[in-house]
């Protein structure tokens, strides 16, 4: 099952590559590097694995970085977000709390996912469970971790670590 795993989440990131709707999302690492910590997270999930908080920790700071982080040698002195507070203090922008998963995650989030991004995810999940015909069990539990995860992804969900 590992394979079928590693070819699902393979599959799935490179039509997230190709989506205009969340690619702008992904930094440039080839997809293997991306994904490998998401394989070894989603294997130990799906077969139930124990796993301590600072396992799942560390898998995710790996995914996050791998994925997410910039890799710029000649980072920007303004950037887009750079006066994101501004909308803020002036109540342009409704502030909501932000739930990190690892310190990592603040890569994804400083992009600003929102729920039409995670579906964008589901339409790429869903697409690819289907072309490589999964079983009907193995798709049922890889769509529930999804949809558990949203939550998460978005940070909006479990406390592990609080944003500054």
């Amino acid at each position: 099952m590992n394979s079928l795993i590693d070819n699902v989440i393979e599959t799935c990131f490179s039509k997230m590559l190709d989506d205009f709707r969340i690619n702008r999302f992904f930094n440039s690492n080839p997809i293997k590097q991306q994904t490998a910590a998401l394989k070894s997270y989603v294997d130990i999930v799906i077969n139930q694995k124990p796993l301590n908080d600072d396992q799942t920790l560390e898998i995710l700071n790996d995914f996050f970085q791998e994925a997410f982080a910039r890799n710029n040698h000649k980072p920007s002195l303004v950037t887009g977000n750079d006066f994101g507070f501004l909308l803020d203090l002036v109540g342009g922008q409704e502030v909501r709390p932000i739930t990190l998963l690892c310190e990592n995650h603040s890569f994804l989030i400083k992009l600003l996912p929102d729920d039409s991004h995670y579906d964008a995810f589901l339409d790429n999940l869903n697409e690819t469970l289907k072309e490589l015909q999964v079983d009907a069990e193995l798709k049922s539990r890889l769509l529930k971790l999804a949809d558990q995860a949203r939550d998460g992804i978005l940070a909006r969900g479990r406390t592990y670590m609080k944003a500054a």
